[in-house]
């Protein structure tokens, strides 16, 4: 699902192209090992990454551009926001039933305002450059977070839109339930005797 939308929402961006690739080649894996079927090597060919292409096309240098301002703006944040998305990530389908991207995105904009309500800029360097700058790390972390969420395809589960989509705890089975999945028990004990057919009667005649 998460290939599929990635494929479907990509439109000239490289790097999603690139992403829905590994996706696809892990889904291959997947059925090659239960399937034991051979798919065309052809499939699993991957685009290298960003930084070892050449960024001939329009759409190529608008992407390292703004990687390039991501990386010199709130380096710290967007790594930070890489961590955060690997660790949540490895929650589901245990804890959560998909990646919190409202979350996420929403903590990110609560703190960059209350960041911008609470500074009081002042006349030494470090608390008119620095201070707000590791903030602004802070609350690039949760947005970055976010945002690798919508590029890694969880848009495309449904619980992704609510706030902390918990996996609800799994329910014991019943009897009854096993029975309606089973089937009922069969009570019939083996015969003693193996059944033997009846004769067919026929016509009686006179010896």
């Amino acid at each position: 699902m998460r290939r599929a939308w990635i494929a479907t929402h990509q439109g000239a961006s490289t790097i999603q192209r690139r992403r829905a690739e590994l996706l696809g080649r892990k889904v291959r894996a997947c059925q090659r090992a239960i399937a034991t079927a051979v798919p065309d090597p052809h499939d699993d060919t991957v685009i290298p990454p960003l930084w070892l292409r050449a960024a001939d096309s329009p759409a190529s240098q608008l992407e390292l551009l703004g990687v390039l301002a991501a990386a010199a703006l709130v380096p710290l944040g967007w790594f930070a926001g890489w961590l955060l998305e690997q660790v949540v990530s490895q929650l589901i389908p245990g804890t959560l039933r998909a990646y919190p991207i409202a979350a996420m995105l929403w903590a990110g904009a609560a703190l960059g305002l209350l960041i911008i309500v609470l500074y009081d800029p002042a006349s030494t360097f470090d608390q008119t450059v620095v201070t707000p700058w590791l903030c602004a790390q802070l609350a690039a972390t949760f947005i970055a977070a976010g945002l690798y969420g919508i590029a890694e395809g969880w848009l495309a589960l449904p619980e992704s839109h609510q706030w902390w989509p918990l996996t609800p705890p799994q329910r014991p089975i019943t009897a009854e339930d096993a029975a309606a999945i089973l089937g009922g028990y069969d009570i019939t004990s083996p015969g003693l005797i193996e059944a033997q057919p009846l004769n067919v009667p026929g016509e009686r005649t006179r010896p």
